[in-house]
């Protein structure tokens, strides 16, 4: 790569980094919304979300790579053309790949959701997705905030034995959370705990 050729490709560089620094919010969160609304959302699921570590890491993901793309562009600045160079720049870009490949997989295969079997959760650092039947549930409770005098609802907790499912009640699991709390109540005679926590500073 000519010196001429190594400028213009440290600058294309460059501009790629500053776009993908200001557009990693909303690039990040595009993508992982769509994926899984296209990809995993089934019709006989009660409820589909995506945790907030799969929104989070998919960002992290494109604010990593412009970091990594403007080390290569001041190493193409400040060397001369070798045929080191082009190796150290091939392992950079390649290294940059399995950044993006590894990260966007990880936050893609983190998700979780409901239908009439069970909780299904796909953690963020588990390759494999883990079943938790209704069949097998001991508790469930819900989880209210009281702070300056307003009860908010926090989070659903779903109890198996010693294992403890922890679920924050967004607006949208608020919403759709009703099917299964009567179905469980209905079916396996499990009853909705609600628990408040007052939160209100002395």
């Amino acid at each position: 790569m000519s010196a001429h050729n190594a400028d213009r490709a440290g600058s294309l560089l460059i501009t790629v980094a500053v776009i993908l620094l200001f557009a990693s919010v909303p690039i990040g969160i595009f993508i992982v919304s769509f994926i899984h609304n296209s990809v995993y959302l089934d019709r006989s699921h009660w409820f589909f979300d995506s945790p907030m570590s799969s929104y989070i890491t998919m960002v992290a993901v494109f604010l990593i790579i412009p970091v990594l793309l403007i080390f290569m562009a001041i190493y193409l600045f400040k060397t001369d053309e070798s045929r080191k160079r082009s190796f150290n720049v091939f392992i950079a870009a390649a290294f940059t790949l399995v950044i993006m490949a590894a990260g966007g997989y990880l936050s893609i295969d983190n998700y979780y959701f409901m239908d009439k079997n069970g909780l299904y959760y796909d953690e963020l650092w588990k390759l494999e997705q883990t079943e938790y039947s209704w069949n097998e549930i001991t508790e469930m409770k819900q989880i209210n905030k009281k702070e300056g005098g307003t009860l908010t609802p926090d989070k659903v907790i779903f109890t198996y034995d010693d294992k403890r499912i922890e679920l924050p009640l967004t607006p949208k699991l608020r919403n759709e959370i009703d099917p299964v709390i009567n179905y469980i109540e209905n079916t396996k005679g499990v009853e909705l705990v609600m628990e408040n926590i007052t939160t209100d500073e002395e």
